[in-house]
């Protein structure tokens, strides 16, 4: 009686071929999940633009905050957040956003403001999501808006709507 049966090799040929499929699958499938956090960056970013429209409907200036925690905190003492709504968080650890306050030439209080995300992909791998993008080099210096702003501690400038660089400018 004769029994019919894969032999070894035809099993091992089987086996690499399911595991370059999936390599091939879990590559692709990897690049929308980084798409997919950009869009809740952006959509983070567009978010807290809101909260800063209510804080200067409030006061009559933007926030003079240098971190993300301490942006928070003014948000919540100003009643735009509610106790125990915290400011997004970037999706992924160890990332954050960023905000910096503007004033405009003879004015002290801060009457423009930058946030900024950096994104997983690029331009050319998701450009849909860079729409409404401010582009431009802000520095504490000098910068293509022509404000003064006062960027976070250990960031220097930053250029809007370059490869990985998402910004909204008000």
């Amino acid at each position: 009686m004769s029994k019919k049966a894969f032999t070894l090799i035809e099993l091992a040929v089987v086996l690499l071929v399911i595991g370059i499929l999936a390599g091939v699958v879990l590559r692709n499938i990897g690049g929308f999940t980084a798409s997919a956090r950009d869009s809740r960056r952006i959509g983070d970013l567009r978010n807290v633009s809101t909260y800063l429209g209510q804080y200067l409907l409030k006061t009559g200036k933007y926030p003079t905050s240098t971190t993300w925690d301490d942006l928070e905190a003014t948000l919540h003492d100003a009643g735009v957040l509610s106790a125990g709504s915290p400011l997004p968080r970037d999706p992924l650890a160890g990332r954050k956003y960023y905000y910096a306050y503007c004033t405009t030439s003879g004015e002290t209080a801060p009457t423009h403001y930058v946030i900024w995300a950096y994104l997983e992909t690029t331009v050319d791998k998701s450009p849909q999501i860079f729409k409404d993008s401010a582009s431009g080099t802000i520095s504490a210096s000098q910068n293509d808006f022509g404000w003064r702003c006062t960027l976070p501690e250990g960031v220097d400038s930053v250029t809007c709507g370059s490869s990985s660089t998402f910004c909204l400018v008000q």
